[in-house]
């Protein structure tokens, strides 16, 4: 999504599968951005700093190509979190 956010959908879908082999069209890019709930969390301070990455790491070859999906976080330039293969989290 952050590819989408970025640029308009067409390019996102160009860019997607570019950097991962994956085609995505750009209506699919579309409704999963527009799909998205996002809730308003309830902060004890104030933030001043956010910062979320995510991507694709590739398996083994010899296994098959599966791509696994990792996410980190950063808040207030203190090291949050990182998750692998883990998208609720």
């Amino acid at each position: 999504m952050k590819l989408s956010a970025n640029e308009s959908y067409q390019k996102a879908e160009i860019e997607i599968e570019t950097l991962t082999g994956v085609k995505v069209g750009h209506s699919t890019q579309e409704q999963l951005v527009l799909s998205q709930d996002f809730q308003i969390p309830l902060a004890k301070q104030s933030v001043t700093s956010v910062s979320v990455d995510g991507g694709k790491v590739r398996g083994k070859p010899k296994a098959g190509c599966h791509w696994r999906d990792y996410k980190t976080v950063c808040l207030q330039g203190i090291y949050y979190g990182a998750f692998f293969d883990d998208n609720q989290s």
